[in-house]
């Protein structure tokens, strides 16, 4: 065997060992709700839901071009992570599953937001 070719072969298997061992990790965190809530936040975190831009605290947009450079690096990761989970075999269910957890949770944040802001109106 050639150089080159061994080379070659030793790429493709340890490129095939690193995709198991993701696959299987990726699997192992989306089978819990923990999991699926850390990939949520993953995702959100890395825009993958959201304008790119940098947002003020009053919720206005202010476009900067370097910001919005590394907010793009950030989303890339995210749309990478979420395309490998509905590669997998039951990556739709569980994406949708995800994003009702965390629906369900936003909507326990409202509802503790609700509670706070009705203590101090009294």
């Amino acid at each position: 065997m050639e150089y080159a070719e061994m080379n070659q072969e030793i790429g493709r298997v340890v490129s095939e060992n690193i995709l198991s061992r993701d696959k299987a990790a990726l699997e192992y965190v989306m089978s819990s709700p923990d999991g699926r809530w850390f990939v949520s936040r993953l995702l959100k975190n890395c825009h993958v839901y959201s304008a790119l831009g940098l947002i003020r605290t009053d919720q206005s947009m202010v476009l900067d071009a370097n910001a919005m450079m590394v907010q793009e690096g950030e989303r890339r990761v995210g749309l990478i992570l979420r395309q490998n989970i509905l590669n997998m075999p039951d990556g739709v269910n569980l994406m949708h599953q995800m994003e009702k957890e965390a629906h369900a949770h936003d909507a326990q944040l409202a509802e503790l937001r609700r509670s706070v802001m009705e203590k101090y109106r009294e």
